[in-house]
């Protein structure tokens, strides 16, 4: 059983007795990743804390004058932000490039040079479609209707085909969106798809029952983390982490 994340509140008075310099990020599930962060500090300690998510993450932003003599950097995903513009309040935040912090890793890293030639076409058909969708939600989330983006791409677009589901359509509501805007999230998909999906797509090629070598989503992304000898935006993170943490 997952262990429940802590309250505001409890971020709070955390932080308050803290005398370690802080990272405050999202959720479980990108700690992989913030782990990597905390260990290329080295001898400039942090302590790396999970709040369970973007709002809570911010609701304690909101309070950081209640720990103020605390060193603290607050870093979170843009999400839908990235379409829509960053709220100004925000502006001491530290936000990932793309989407999410996954996309910042999986758009430095060259990971789609695993793929054979054969599954590279595939994938470019997959991710075609499933940048189709997505510009969908987004259009939805623009006009301030529900929007759902956290389905994974085998529901979008089961295995073994390479259109969008059409019980999935109907279950959406889906319409093809504006060219301009699946255009857009086409050309620059390693940070305007999701991120969890961008892995999820790679995984399904390169996991393949019939292939000799197969990789998961967490092998994909320790190949990410350490064996990318230049990583620019995981970088620009490290170091606007580092300058936060400085500057306090």
């Amino acid at each position: 059983m997952p262990t429940p994340s802590p309250t505001v509140e409890e971020l709070v008075a955390t932080l308050r007795r803290s005398a370690l310099p802080t990272i405050l990020v999202e959720g479980q599930e990108d700690m992989r990743i913030y782990r990597w962060v905390e260990a290329r500090l080295g001898n400039r300690a942090a302590n790396v804390l999970p709040t369970g998510g973007r709002d809570k993450l911010l609701s304690v932003y909101e309070r950081r004058q209640e720990f103020s003599n605390l060193p603290v950097a607050f870093v979170a995903d843009r999400d839908m932000w990235l379409f829509s513009g960053i709220p100004t309040n925000y502006n001491e935040v530290i936000w990932t490039e793309g989407y999410s912090v996954e996309n910042d890793l999986y758009a430095g890293a060259e990971l789609e040079n695993l793929l054979d030639a054969e599954e590279a076409q595939a994938q470019q058909q997959l991710l075609d479609a499933i940048a189709e969708w997505f510009a969908f939600e987004v259009e939805e989330y623009l006009a301030e209707r529900r929007y759902e983006v956290s389905h994974h791409c085998d529901r979008v677009v089961p295995r073994g085909h390479t259109q969008i589901d059409e019980d999935f359509r109907k279950s959406r509501g889906f319409r093809s969106p504006g060219e301009r805007m699946h255009r857009q999230i086409k050309r620059a998909y390693q940070l305007q798809l999701r991120g969890k999906q961008l892995f999820q797509i790679l995984e399904r090629f390169l996991n393949a029952p019939n292939r000799g070598t197969r990789y998961n989503v967490a092998s994909l992304q320790e190949i990410a983390l350490k064996m990318t000898p230049a990583h620019p935006l995981m970088s620009r993170l490290m170091q606007e982490i580092e300058q936060a943490v400085a500057d306090q």
